[in-house]
């Protein structure tokens, strides 16, 4: 089972890094899965223009539902400020990662693929810091 698990966790990374066009890698520990996005290129609000972004799982993926997200650390906004609920530093994969504290408010839905869910949740919080 958890095997089955992880090579879904893998297809929907795949798949992701396809819809994307940016690498996703899959990384385990005992009992968290940390899924990768390199490069992801952010709203012209911050102050770098991209960031590599940590999604974390466990084995039961994709029944766990995920929550949060992680960027590296100097994803700010351009007069320097902390983005709102991101002032959280994390130690995952070896890295330092900010921590977007940004909850889903709606339901987890395990069909199709959760990860790409998860991608289009983490896009819509960083728009909500694009001033129209």
């Amino acid at each position: 089972m958890l095997t089955m698990a992880l090579d879904e966790l893998h297809r929907h990374a795949e798949e992701l890094a396809q819809h994307a066009g940016i690498p996703v890698e899959v990384q385990e520990e005992v009992t968290q899965r940390f899924v990768i996005l390199g490069g992801f290129v952010l709203p012209p609000v911050y102050q770098v223009t991209k960031t590599d972004v940590l999604f974390i799982t466990d084995s039961q993926y994709p029944v766990s539902a995920m929550d949060m997200f992680w960027t590296e650390l100097p994803v700010l906004l351009p007069d320097g400020s902390i983005p709102a609920s991101a002032e959280v530093i994390e130690s995952y994969c070896g890295r330092q990662w900010r921590r977007f504290s940004w909850h889903r408010n709606g339901i987890w839905n395990m069909q199709g693929n959760p990860l790409l869910d998860h991608f289009e949740f983490m896009r819509a919080r960083f728009a909500k810091d694009v001033t129209p």
